[in-house]
C-alpha cells in the first residue's frame, strides 16, 4: 500500500510541475483569442485534454485508495488530492499498531508474582501500562500515540519487562542485558532481579495450564498434591530385576542424597516436572527428574567479586560466592553467623553489616571478615543488613536477600536496608548476596533519534539521528518536521519550535508533535531544539540545516536558533543528533 501512496504522489507532484506553465499558455492563448479571434492550437487543446484526463485519473485513485464516502466533488483540485494522499499515507496501518499495543499492554497487566500479590514494582509497571492502555485506547485512528510504536516493536520498557518474562529461556546474553538494562533504569533493579529468579508470570497462561503436577509442586510454602492423580512412577530396584508399575501416594517426599558411601539400593525416575527451588536436592543423588527446565537464576551482569561464609547450624564453616545462595533449605537448619568479604578487594570501597541475633538482639555495624553471630552458641541469625562504604561506597549498590522459617524467599533488599524478622523467633535458613555498580555511575546511554520531515511536493519521511532530512539542489521546502527519541531513554526528552512563513514563532513544542504544517504550502525558515528532563544536564543536542541561496549552516547546539527571519529563505533539509557529554 505505501508503494501505492508513493507512485500517486509522484503523478501529483509531475501535474503540479505542468498545470503553472499549461495555465500561463491558456491565458495568453484567451488574450489572443479575446483580442484577434485567434483560437488556441490544436496542440494546446490536446495538452488540455490530457491534463484533464490525469486529473480524473489522480482524482480516482485517490478516492480509491481513501475508501471513504468522500464525493469526487469534495476533491476539487490537485492541492485537495495532496492532502487526501498524504491524510491517507499517516494513517496507513496506525489502527493495526494501536491494536497490537494494546495487546502488549493487556499480557502486561496480566504479569503477575508468585509469592506477593501486592509486589510493588510491579504495582508501578501496571501503573505504567494502564496509563498507556487508556491514553492509546482514548487516541483516534489518524492520531497514534507516540508511545504505540515502541510498545510494538519491544523498544519500550514495559515491552521489555513483558520480553523477560516470557520469553527469558530464549533470550541470549547480549539480549537479556539490553532489556534488563531498559527495566532496570525505568522500574529499579529489583523488579529486574524478581524476573531473573522467575518470580513473575503471566497469570492468564498459569490459568490456562493444565492441572497437572507443576501447579502442585509450586505451592508455596509447602508443597501439597492437588486432587488430579500423579502418572505412575517407575521404581528400578538395582541389579538385574525387572521394572515395575507402583501407584504414588497422595504425598510424595523428595528426599536429599545420601552420603556418596551408602549403598544405592533403588533409582526412582519421575515424570519431567519443573521442581521448584525449595525442593531442589544437591549432588547426583537417588532421584532423578527427566528433562526439567532450568530453574537457575540468571546472574546479574556486571556484580563485582565476594566472599559470603556462612556457619550453618550442624554443617559448620562454608564459603560461597557472588549470587550464591549460602545456606540450607527444607532442613530446618539455622544460620548462626556469617562474614563478607570483597575478593579481589576494589581500593576505595568495602562494605559493613549488622545481624539480629537470637537471644541478643542487633549486633553493631561490623567490617569485612568479622563474623555476625556466633559460632558454638546455637544462636539462629533472625535478620541482617549490609551496606557499601568507603570513598567510593556512591559507585556501587549492594543487594541482599534472605529465606526465612515459615515465610520464604524475601525481597530484595540493598545498602542497608533491614531484611528479615525481629521478635519472632524465626531464624534465617541461607542467604544472597551481591554487588553491582551503581546506575548513578555508568556512562550515560546512546540517543537514537526519528526524525520526520515533511518535504514540498513529497510528503512525510522518516530519517534517524545525523542523516541529512530533507533534499539538495531540488528548490523543496520544508513544510514541517517532528523528533522523537527512538528508542525512549528513561530521564530524557526534547523540545523543539519552528520559524513559520506568515506564523512566525511556534511555541515550543513536545516530542513527536508537528512543528509547522501539512498542505498549507509554508516554508519552515528556521528551527531550534533543547534537551529536557532529569538526564538532560548529560547529553548535547546538536543541529545543522540547509539554507535557500545560502547553504549548510554551522553547528547549532541546546536551544540556540538556526536558520533565518524575515528572509523569504526556505529550509530544504536538517540534521540533528544528541550525544554524551564528554
Amino acid at each position: 500500500m505505501e508503494a501505492a501512496h508513493n507512485d500517486l504522489l509522484q503523478q501529483i507532484a509531475r501535474l503540479s510541475e505542468t498545470y503553472g506553465n499549461l495555465a500561463d499558455r491558456l491565458w495568453q492563448a484567451a488574450k489572443q483569442l479575446q483580442d484577434s479571434g485567434l483560437p488556441p492550437s490544436d496542440s494546446l487543446l490536446q495538452e488540455v485534454a490530457t491534463y484533464s484526463r490525469n486529473f480524473a485519473t489522480v482524482q480516482k485513485q485517490a478516492l480509491e485508495l481513501n475508501k471513504s464516502a468522500i464525493a469526487p466533488g469534495e476533491i476539487a483540485s490537485l492541492k485537495d488530492i495532496q492532502n487526501l494522499v498524504q491524510t491517507v499515507a499517516a494513517s496507513e496501518g496506525k489502527a493495526e499498531i494501536r491494536d497490537a499495543a494494546l495487546k502488549v499492554l493487556d499480557r502486561v497487566l496480566a504479569i503477575a508474582h508468585r509469592e506477593q500479590s501486592d509486589f510493588a514494582p510491579l504495582q508501578s509497571v501496571h501503573a505504567k501500562a494502564r496509563e498507556l492502555h487508556r491514553a492509546i485506547s482514548e487516541s483516534t485512528p489518524t492520531q497514534l500515540h507516540s508511545d504505540a510504536e515502541s510498545l510494538v516493536s519491544g523498544k519500550h520498557p514495559v515491552s521489555a519487562v513483558l520480553a523477560l518474562v516470557e520469553q527469558q529461556d530464549k533470550l541470549d546474553d547480549e539480549q537479556w542485558v539490553i532489556l534488563e538494562e531498559t527495566v532496570s533504569a525505568a522500574f529499579g533493579k529489583q523488579i529486574a532481579v524478581a524476573i531473573s529468579r522467575s518470580k513473575l508470570t503471566i497469570a492468564q497462561m498459569v490459568k490456562a495450564a493444565p492441572a497437572k503436577v507443576e501447579p502442585a509442586l509450586k505451592a508455596a510454602p509447602q508443597p501439597k498434591m492437588g486432587a488430579e492423580p500423579l502418572p505412575e512412577v517407575i521404581v528400578i530396584p538395582s541389579g538385574n530385576v525387572a521394572p515395575k508399575q507402583v501407584a504414588v501416594a497422595p504425598q510424595i517426599q523428595i528426599l536429599e542424597s545420601p552420603a556418596p558411601s551408602a549403598p544405592m539400593h533403588e533409582v526412582i525416575i519421575v515424570p519431567s516436572v519443573e521442581v521448584p527451588k525449595s525442593l531442589q536436592t544437591t549432588g547426583s543423588g537417588n532421584i532423578v527428574f527427566g528433562a526439567p527446565r532450568s530453574t537457575e537464576q540468571v546472574p546479574v551482569e556486571g556484580t563485582l567479586g565476594i566472599k559470603v561464609l556462612a556457619h550453618i547450624q550442624g554443617i559448620g564453616d562454608r564459603t560461597f560466592g557472588s549470587q550464591e545462595y549460602a545456606g540450607t533449605k527444607a532442613q530446618g537448619r539455622r544460620v548462626e553467623g556469617f562474614a563478607i568479604n570483597i575478593d579481589p578487594p576494589i581500593p576505595g570501597f568495602n562494605v559493613e553489616y549488622m545481624a539480629h541475633v537470637e537471644g541478643v538482639g542487633d549486633t553493631p555495624w561490623l567490617s569485612e571478615g568479622e563474623l555476625a553471630g556466633f559460632r558454638g552458641q546455637a544462636k539462629r541469625i533472625e535478620g541482617f543488613a549490609v551496606r557499601p562504604c568507603g570513598p567510593q561506597a556512591d559507585k556501587y549498590d549492594v543487594f541482599y536477600t534472605a529465606h526465612i522459617q515459615n515465610i520464604g524467599d524475601t525481597d530484595v533488599s540493598s545498602n542497608g536496608e533491614y531484611c528479615g524478622t525481629r521478635g519472632k523467633a524465626l531464624r534465617i535458613e541461607g542467604i544472597k548476596v551481591w554487588i553491582a555498580p551503581s546506575a548513578n555511575s555508568q556512562p550515560a546511554a546512546s540517543v537514537g533519534l526519528k526524525v520526520l520531515a515533511h518535504i514540498q511536493g513529497i510528503g512525510d519521511r522518516t530519517f534517524s539521528d545525523r542523516e541529512y532530512a530533507g533534499t539538495r539542489a531540488q528548490g523543496r521546502r520544508v513544510e514541517g518536521f517532528q523528533i522523537k527519541i527512538e528508542p525512549p531513554v528513561p530521564g530524557l526528552n526534547l523540545q523543539y519550535m519552528a520559524h513559520v512563513e506568515g506564523v512566525g514563532d511556534t511555541a515550543w513544542i513536545e516530542s513527536g508533535e508537528l512543528a509547522g504544517f501539512r498542505g498549507k504550502a509554508k516554508r519552515i525558515e528556521g528551527f531550534a531544539v533543547r534537551l529536557t528532563g532529569p538526564e538532560a544536564d548529560k547529553y548535547d543536542v546538536f543541529y545543522t540545516a540547509h539554507i535557500q541561496n545560502v547553504g549548510d549552516t554551522p553547528v547549532t547546539a541546546n536551544g540556540q536558533y538556526c536558520g533565518t527571519r524575515g528572509k523569504g529563505l526556505r529550509v530544504e533539509g536538517v540534521t540533528v543528533w544528541v550525544q554524551a557529554k564528554g
